[in-house]
């Protein structure tokens, strides 16, 4: 394939994000700790650095002012029983509850835990909020492995951002900031061999979405002729799926992967 590869730091000019310039929100209570969290997320500078201040500050002001008591309280009482703890923090973190991250962060919950994988798998958007993904940037910063399979299938986080439960479509924010934080191209379902990239190019139609995460895939060296385990590549389902619904971006990139 001969599409130009580029660094991953270059090639995210699409995606438009406020400066927030503001001072860091303070942080007293739950609604303030969620706040402060999604406003850095959607309207901050999106570097590591600057969300990683605001998750300090919510994790001093956790202590501070009792926040997340009734989580600490509900994984306690699940303690000696470890199954119903781990389908507790599961289903919470599939809500994508934040406060239930740090509580997990600050028992020691093992990073090997697909917590990530978890809060991308159900990722459904609100009103006001779309594209949000506070919660798994937070346990991005906390270390957790962002390359850990969800038990179900064996799928990733990645996996789960290139095909959105709801709505269908790619998230390319969140795919930037996996892989800038270590998420595996070439890692692949176990059930079905399908790799990120495979997943992505399963899609019938087409989008801006679509096509910047293909793209950022690929820069950050994704193979589009890795085989899964029917035999598909990401290169053959995007000519197939072009076939089947044209696109004129896609048209336009498999022009340039063939040239």
């Amino acid at each position: 394939m001969h599409l130009a590869r580029h660094p991953i730091s270059g090639c995210f000019p699409n995606i438009t994000l406020k400066n927030r310039g503001d001072p860091m929100a303070i942080i007293h209570d739950d609604n303030s700790f969620k706040l402060a969290l999604i406003t850095e997320d959607l309207q901050g500078d999106q570097s590591i650095k600057s969300f990683a201040a605001v998750c300090e500050e919510a994790k001093r002001a956790m202590s501070a002012h009792d926040i997340g008591d009734d989580f600490r309280r509900s994984y306690a009482q699940r303690f000696d029983d470890p199954s119903r703890l781990l389908s507790q923090i599961k289903s919470d973190m599939m809500d994508n509850y934040m406060i239930g991250a740090f509580v997990c962060m600050e028992m020691d919950m093992p990073k090997r835990m697909p917590l990530i994988a978890w809060a991308a798998m159900n990722k459904m958007e609100f009103q006001g909020l779309h594209g949000e993904i506070a919660c798994m940037r937070a346990l991005m910063w906390a270390g957790y492995d962002v390359n850990a399979r969800a038990e179900e299938n064996g799928a990733t986080a990645l996996h789960a951002m290139c095909n959105l439960k709801w709505g269908g479509g790619a998230h390319p924010r969140a795919v930037y900031h996996l892989l800038e934080n270590g998420a595996d191209v070439n890692i692949a379902v176990e059930k079905s061999g399908d790799t990120p990239l495979i997943t992505l190019c399963g899609h019938t139609g087409w989008s801006e979405d679509l096509d910047q995460t293909f793209r950022l895939l690929f820069n950050a060296g994704a193979n589009v002729e890795t085989e899964a385990k029917d035999g598909s590549t990401a290169w053959s389902l995007l000519q197939a799926c072009q076939e089947q619904n044209p696109h004129p971006l896609r048209a336009e990139l498999i022009e340039e992967l063939a040239a």
